[in-house]
């Protein structure tokens, strides 16, 4: 039960952190920063699918 709780807080945080990135104002921004921000939400995104299909599966 816990365990489940837990990947609901999870989940809830890593899609504020996903909402976060995404509205994130890139306009002065190198390169480098842009790619970095995309990492970050390409990992966000992937976990987001894994607690989701362990919570629902």
């Amino acid at each position: 039960m816990t365990d489940r709780v837990q990947a609901k807080k999870d989940l809830q945080f890593c899609c504020d952190e996903l909402s976060k990135y995404q509205n994130l104002s890139r306009s002065g921004l190198t390169r480098a920063e842009m790619l970095a921000i995309d990492g970050i939400m390409i990992k966000l995104k992937e976990r987001i699918k894994n607690l989701r299909e362990a919570l629902y599966a």
